[in-house]
Parts: C-alpha cells; structure tokens; sequence
C-alpha cells in the first residue's frame, strides 16, 4: 500500500510471519531539481500485529511521525 505524505512516498509492506503480521516500509523522496540524489530508508521492526490491515496502518502512521520529526 503506497501513500503520499508531503514529497515522500510511503510504501507499506507488510509480510505474514507464522499466525502475524510483521509491519515494515519504505520512505523514499524522488531527487528534486535542487537536489541531484533521492533518498530511500527502509524501516523494520515497526511491530506484530494480528491482521494486515492494522499492519499496514501502523507502518504508515509510524512513517508519517518520522518524516514529520526528521524533515
């Protein structure tokens, strides 16, 4: 599930791990004009969650909070 947050794409990737959900994404910026590289983080670890829905949803607002601390 990909979601936009200011000029950062969120891309949500939760992966089924025995009976859970573990909840992980990747943030990426596109190179601008002003800046010749893009950037990509990959964040793991983001926690277990019973169904992927929840996964995803925490994943994203996890995202969210460390664009909007970070940058």
């Amino acid at each position: 599930m990909k979601v936009e947050h200011h000029e950062w794409t969120i891309d949500s990737l939760p992966k089924k791990v025995g009976f859970h959900w573990h909840s992980w994404c990747e943030v990426e910026r596109k190179p601008t004009e002003d800046d010749a590289d893009g950037q990509i983080f990959h964040f793991s670890n983001i926690g277990y969650f019973d169904t992927e829905r929840a996964a995803h949803e925490r994943a994203i607002c996890w995202a969210k909070a460390w664009i909007e601390e970070n940058f």
